[in-house]
């Protein structure tokens, strides 16, 4: 048992579960063949072994691929982190100008998230056949497209459409960013990754509110879109010039995180054959590939990536909801996001009431303190997340289990659980408002921190399916945000903004605390899943050209 994690008896190794740290291991005679990594890392195993290819995104260089991840994150934080919340501070004004209820205009909005949620499934498929590159240049057009429209006219139907094309943009880049993450870096680099990127895609719709009220209020409703055009079109120019292709398939034994099977040894003899064969021809008898050109990596279509049928990934990610570890990182992550938006939709029809009575702009600084919380949040899991696992693998004699990434639950639990029941509480007596925006804020450090714990588990657990289950998040979150807009006001407007939010913070509690089961028994989880895979036994895993890769 390592770690209070209980071991699987029935595989000899667990997908998922790495050897990571040869020195704690005291197997450098195993692994001293392997690719180590560099520095102060020169102990760690790099898992997944990146292969002899330097088009293998592994291989890339460290600027190149912070390059990538930074260019993606900023189209995160315009198609996802202010698509979304786009119009949270102008709700109750831009009602007014229409001359409707405050409901009907918040449902703009969740009828694009609904978009969001049902453009998923595409998303997935796509991804899969042909690659994420074109997916992530067709999302950003749809933002265009939908923007183009908003900003035509004032009008409700062109609102409307607008929104709902819009949200279209949103899914590639509330999921596929974070499986490009495991295309691009290794088990051990990719928590300060996913932080980040959870601090873009949440603290960021804070921001946008402040800055989307503040611009509703200076310069009117046309202009919120015309500005937002500009960075759109930037974001896609800079994507479709330094953001290529990261979908790879490498042989299997390289994929260390993901198979059944260490081999070592065996993979250790491919390595010493390509050493000493350098420039000749390698293993499979195929000789190593060229490094592709930059106008080779600017093609939109890079090939097909699967023999399989579009339709038949269409439906693979709902099969993630039958894998327990995988369910509860889905689920985890969904709602805790899914809270949030709940306290940022009533925020407009609150605080513009008594007795605060704000203005747009100042109901869009009232994202001040989320956006502040989030960035707490995600600036410790950043800091720490790599190094305690680092720290808890060499404790656990130097093997790297996907279930330590859960300990960040517990102060997320506490965060959560502190920040909601007292944001709930103050806003139903009408408190200081710097008080309410702080107690949110305290809500959004444990939010961040849950989702950066239950999605980079899923990621590290499960990184073959990774496509399937980070969509299949997103598809939950956003008809979960659907319907949070179309209630959550007139559930405040019935029973006040405390049943709501002490909802969301018991909730939340409840998934903390669930995460001490998935974490002692994840990894008897995983092996049983391994097993009884319904991707395999449903014949769902993607097949690439040259065979299936799983």
């Amino acid at each position: 048992m390592g770690l209070g994690v209980l071991e699987d008896t029935k595989l000899a190794h667990v997908p998922g579960t790495v050897l990571l740290n040869d020195e704690a291991a005291h197997s450098e005679a195993i692994t001293q063949g392997l690719k180590h990594g560099t520095g102060r890392n020169t102990h760690i195993v790099l898992s997944p072994q990146p292969s002899e290819d330097p088009n293998d995104p592994l291989n890339w260089s460290l600027w190149k691929k912070e390059m990538i991840i930074g260019i993606l994150c900023l189209g995160a934080m315009l198609n996802a982190g202010t698509n979304g919340p786009f119009l949270n501070a102008s709700y109750f004004s831009m009602a007014q100008t229409l001359h409707m209820d405050l409901t009907t205009v918040v449902l703009v909005s969740g009828y694009n998230l609904l978009a969001a949620g049902c453009s998923g499934p595409f998303v997935c498929a796509f991804s899969r056949k042909y690659g994420k590159r074109p997916i992530f240049l067709i999302s950003t057009l749809f933002d265009i497209v939908g923007t183009a429209i908003g900003e035509a006219k004032v009008d409700y139907k062109y609102l409307l459409a607008a929104r709902i094309v819009q949200g279209f943009s949103t899914s590639a880049f509330e999921s596929l960013i974070i499986a490009s993450v495991g295309d691009l870096y290794y088990v051990h680099q990719r928590g300060f990754r996913i932080s980040f990127i959870n601090f873009i895609l949440n603290s960021a719709s804070s921001l946008s509110s402040i800055i989307c009220g503040q611009v509703f209020a200076d310069l009117g409703w046309l202009w919120l879109f015309h500005l937002f055009q500009v960075f759109l079109v930037i974001q896609f120019v800079l994507m479709f010039l330094f953001c290529p292709e990261t979908t790879y398939f490498r042989d299997k034994r390289y994929d260390t995180d993901t198979g059944r099977d260490e081999n070592f040894e065996e993979l250790a003899k491919v390595e010493e054959k390509h050493r000493e064969h350098i420039g000749e021809e390698g293993v499979g008898e195929t000789a190593i590939p060229k490094k592709k050109t930059f106008t080779q990596e600017l093609a939109v279509w890079t090939g097909v990536y699967s023999n399989d049928s579009v339709f038949k990934y269409i439906f693979s990610m709902f099969i993630t909801l039958l894998n327990p570890a995988g369910c509860y990182a889905i689920i985890a992550s969904g709602l805790l996001n899914s809270w949030y938006v709940a306290s940022a939709v009533i925020l407009a029809g609150i605080f513009s009431g008594p007795p605060w009575m704000f203005s747009p702009a100042q109901v869009g600084y009232i994202g001040a303190g989320p956006f502040i919380g989030g960035m707490i949040g995600s600036i410790i899991v950043a800091v720490s997340g790599d190094h305690v696992i680092k720290y808890m693998t060499k404790k656990n004699n130097g093997v790297y289990e996907p279930e330590f990434r859960l300990v960040f639950m517990a102060p997320a639990g506490v965060a959560c659980g502190i920040g909601m029941f007292l944001f709930g509480y103050t806003l139903s007596i009408g408190a200081n408002a710097v008080l309410c925006s702080f107690l949110q804020g305290v809500m959004m450090v444990g939010v961040l921190m849950g989702i950066f714990s239950t999605l980079s588990y899923g990621l590290d657990a499960f990184r073959s399916q990774s496509n399937e289950m980070f969509v299949m998040n997103m598809f939950f979150k956003n008809f979960m945000f659907y319907g949070l807009s179309n209630f959550a006001n007139n559930w405040v407007a019935a029973k006040g903004p405390t049943q709501i939010m002490y909802v969301c913070g018991g909730t939340s509690l409840f998934l903390s605390l669930l995460a001490i089961p998935v974490y002692i028994y994840g990894k008897k989880l995983r092996g049983f899943w391994a097993r009884h895979d319904l991707f395999v036994l449903l014949k769902m895993e993607t097949s690439s050209p040259g065979g299936t890769m799983g």
